[in-house]
This record gives structure tokens, sequence and C-alpha cells, in this order.
């Protein structure tokens, strides 16, 4: 048999989920963009429902729709489609799960419940959570450690997760180095087959280095051929190429992931509408958008960047 593990590496998506002017479902808008996500070379898979894809502000029917649609592209593709859930109790998980293995998704990432941050919360809880969902299904889940210190993981509890069955990835976005290091260096010593995707943008490079089989970053909704190229150059061993090439890639990044981060979302519509893979860049309240001042300054640094891929792509041709 197959092991279940072995598709977790490289880049995964967070795809954005487009809505047209009315705010409502745009799915020929949410077709076209993941059909061009996935036809780049290095990217592993979808992601649908995340923050990215304003999953909090979107309805049960809503979300199983855009899973249908990523899915079904995912597919056609050979790509690995993850579906994202928010349950606020164990029982809630489970049934969504349920729901989601009659539907195109090959693993789904779990936000951790809310009581999961209220005050002091021992790993065994945390574990249990995990426990109990394993042996309700057999579908692929995905740890997430979100960028809320009260929610995170602590590395021990991290690793005794990764030691059930079906848990076969994690995407770490403490965006704290010393955590990831420690993680990354006790599941080694677990010798635990869990793959760990980066969600840290600020040191995805850095991530491949410590151990990272690849990244689940927001940001690579914009300029995606460069990410995956970073990620490519990464699991080729290559980290000093991987790291210029998020060089490259930080004003983007910083631009994009500015305060308020609550609206990278709206940030990451704009170029994707620009670039016509999305018709609008529509996001819903309490999300407020970005002004007119703010969208030229996004725009001007992404065809900055474009045009320093241009030159350097038409270098290394003039070269060949």
């Amino acid at each position: 048999m197959t092991n279940p593990r072995s598709g977790f590496h490289g880049l995964f998506i967070p795809h954005v989920t487009p809505f047209d002017d009315s705010g409502a479902l745009d799915l020929d808008s949410l077709e076209r963009l993941t059909t061009h996500q996935t036809s780049i070379h290095g990217v592993a898979g979808l992601v649908s429902c995340a923050r990215i894809g304003e999953g909090p502000v979107l309805g049960l029917e809503e979300k199983r729709r855009v899973y249908e649609v990523a899915g079904k592209i995912a597919r056609k593709t050979g790509k690995v489609h993850i579906a994202t859930i928010a349950p606020q109790s164990t029982d809630e998980a489970i049934r969504l799960i349920r729901d989601l293995e009659t539907l195109p998704v090959d693993a789904v990432m779990i936000f951790p419940p809310l009581l999961l941050a209220w005050g002091k919360v021992e790993s065994e809880l945390k574990f249990r959570f995990f426990e109990d969902i394993t042996r309700a299904t057999r579908m692929p889940l995905v740890l997430f450690q979100v960028p809320v210190k009260s929610y995170w993981y602590d590395p021990a509890t991290i690793c005794r997760i990764a030691s059930l069955d079906n848990v076969v990835a994690f995407k770490e976005a403490s965006f704290d180095i010393d955590l990831f290091t420690e993680t990354m260096k006790q599941l080694e010593r677990a010798k635990a087959s869990m793959a760990v995707l980066s969600g840290n943008d600020r040191f995805v490079a850095e991530s491949y280095r410590l151990g990272a089989s690849g990244a689940l970053i927001g940001v690579a909704n914009v300029a995606t051929e460069k990410w995956a190229a970073m990620d490519l150059a990464a699991q080729q061993g290559d980290f000093d190429k991987a790291a210029a090439l998020q060089q490259e890639l930080e004003a983007v990044k910083e631009i994009v992931f500015s305060e308020p981060i609550v609206e990278a979302v709206a940030r990451i519509k704009i170029v994707l509408n620009y670039e016509g893979l999305i018709k609008t860049a529509t996001v819903r309240r309490p999300q407020l958008g970005i002004s007119e001042e703010e969208q030229k300054r996004l725009l001007d640094s992404y065809r900055a960047l474009k045009q320093t891929e241009f030159r350097s792509s038409h270098s290394v041709a003039m070269a060949s």
C-alpha cells in the first residue's frame, strides 16, 4: 500500500475564494484560478477555505461548492486537494470530515477549536481531540500551528499527534523560528514520518534547511511561479538559490502582509484581478479592503517584480 504521507511535500496554495460584485461565489473565476495554479510546475496541491480562502465568512454549503470545484480541478491535474475546516467540538469535526469523504478531498486541515486557546490547556486534551477523530475516520489529517501563541501546540504534543496513523502533515505557521527549530529536532528524534509544511513566509527558505518538506503559504497566490521555483530549488538541496528567490519575493510579500494583516486577502485578490484570473477583488465583511493609494503601491511593487523576472529569464535565454 502507498504511504498516505508520501504526497504531502512541495508547494501547497491556499487559494482565494472569488466573489462577484454582489458578494456571491464566483465559481467560474474559481475554476479559472485553480486551473492556472495547478498548471504551474512545482505546485503540489491546493488548499480550500483556509483563512486566505475566507473560510471564516463562508457558509457550509458554500464551502462544499468550493471543495467540489477545486477538488475536481486538483484531481484532473494529479494534484493533492486539502479541505480546511474549523470545528468547535470533536463531534462537529467528525461530522464535517465524514461529509468530506464524499467529495474530491484528499486530506483535511483542522483549525484548532476555540477551547484549545481557553486559558491553560493541557496537552492531553489537544492530543485526545485528534485521537478521537482518527478513531472515527481514515481521512488523512493536517495539523495546523496557527500564528496565535495561545493556540500553539508544544513540540512534545506535536510529536504525539504525529504518531497517529492518519495525521499526514503539519502546517507550521507559528512565525517563531525557535519553536520551529525545536519542533523539527523533536520530530526527527521521534522518527516521525509526518510531513512538515512551512507556513512561515518570513523564513520559508530557512524552513527547508531545518527539514521542512514543503510550504503551505497564502502569499503563493501571488507570483506563484517564483514561489514554486523556490520550492523546487529547496527540494533539490540548493538552499542558497531558494534563499535568493525568497529575497526577490520579499517586497511583494511585505506589502501583501503589511498591517492590517486581516486585509491580506484583499491585496492578493487585487493582484489576481489585475492578472485576469478572477473577475473582481471583492472580499466579505468584516474585511474592508484597501485604499486606492495602497492598491497603486501594491500593483507597482508587483509589476516591478514581474519586470525583474522577465529580465532574469531574458538574460538566461541570451546566455543559452
